[in-house]
């Protein structure tokens, strides 16, 4: 830990002009944790690195701009490096024996769920909403994959704009949450369990290939028996790791495309690579148990301090912008993932 901390000090980012802007997020993830954890409906369904966006949003509009020139390079140097090393961390919950236990249909569905996803995002942000296709790539990301940590990850390989981020991390939020009190009441109807054949695990892998983030799927999957709600949080996994895949083909792809006019070539996501590496170092017993989930808390942190960095990054004036393509490609999607997500469960 000691080796990792002065490796991060090193870094260019996070030098002495850096601390003020690092503390700062530091101070606001942990309002956000705090708040996450009090018995009030709304802060338990955003969780906490929503609710860390939320509340750097709410002081970035506030703050004087004297203070922000302080902050400026700590809270880059969290949005970028601490986010990148947040992700890593984040594939140590992911074990290979959970990735087997789930069989090979769940990774089938997910990649027909995160491919089909992508498409259409292309095609109606592009052809339907008269959207930019780096704009809409990112509310697809978020869609298709994992939520706010996909659009944080998959944003420089698009090259996309500062002002796109914060809306597609809104758009895919809100329709994870309408997602997460959704499926719960679907289940209690006949002909939902009708479909299933009253299978509640087959039930947990749908939620799990369609629902946004991690957390709205552990959420929803709660009322189910404890081996659905386990097969739903693991095929949730799957897409999460699905991650690193999307990385690589989207910035082949906009290297190609952009090569011409680029100074800088696309480097490869090293993070991505780690992470894929990380079941395997989660498998092979380095860790205990009581030391993987002290190390998840400190990744909740870091990912907590990456989304305040976001907020406080991000004006309300360039949100007004975007107008209605954003949320209305965010709607389109959360159907196709409701009913389209419903076919692929039911086939494969």
């Amino acid at each position: 830990m000691q080796n990792l901390l002065t490796l991060i000090a090193d870094r260019p980012g996070i030098r002495a002009k850096g601390i003020p802007g690092v503390a700062l997020c530091l101070l606001l993830a942990a309002a956000a944790l705090s708040l996450s954890q009090l018995p009030v409906p709304g802060f338990s369904i955003l969780g906490p690195l929503t609710l860390a966006m939320l509340i750097g949003l709410g002081i970035g509009q506030w703050l004087p701009e004297t203070i922000h020139s302080h902050t400026q390079s700590g809270t880059s140097f969290a949005r970028q490096r601490l986010l990148r090393l947040g992700i890593v961390l984040y594939g140590l919950r992911i074990g290979i024996d959970d990735l087997i236990q789930i069989g090979p249909s769940a990774l089938v569905t997910d990649l027909l769920v995160v491919t089909c996803t992508f498409a259409l995002a292309a095609w109606m942000g592009v052809r339907l909403l008269k959207m930019e296709l780096r704009s809409a790539l990112l509310v697809g990301a978020g869609s298709a994959v994992c939520g706010a940590a996909a659009i944080l990850a998959t944003a420089p390989a698009l090259r996309a704009r500062e002002q796109d981020i914060p809306v597609a991390i809104g758009t895919v939020v809100l329709f994870g949450t309408c997602a997460m009190l959704l499926y719960p009441w679907l289940w209690t109807l006949s002909p939902v369990q009708s479909l299933f054949n009253g299978s509640e695990m087959d039930f947990g892998r749908y939620m799990g290939a369609t629902i946004h983030e991690v957390a709205q799927v552990a959420a929803a999957a709660g009322g189910l028996q404890p081996e659905a709600g386990e097969a739903a949080v693991l095929t949730k996994l799957v897409r999460v790791m699905l991650l690193v895949p999307v990385i690589f083909v989207i910035g082949s792809i906009f290297a190609k495309r952009d090569g011409g006019c680029q100074e800088e070539p696309i480097r490869p996501p090293w993070f991505a690579l780690v992470f894929l590496l990380m079941p395997f170092v989660s498998a092979s017993g380095l860790f205990n148990a009581d030391q993987l989930k002290l190390i998840a808390q400190v990744d909740t942190i870091i990912l907590c301090m990456a989304m305040a960095a976001l907020g406080l990054e991000t004006r309300f004036s360039v949100l007004k912008k975007a107008g209605w393509a954003p949320l209305l490609l965010g709607a389109l999607l959360f159907l196709f993932l409701l009913v389209g997500g419903l076919g692929f469960t039911l086939l494969i």
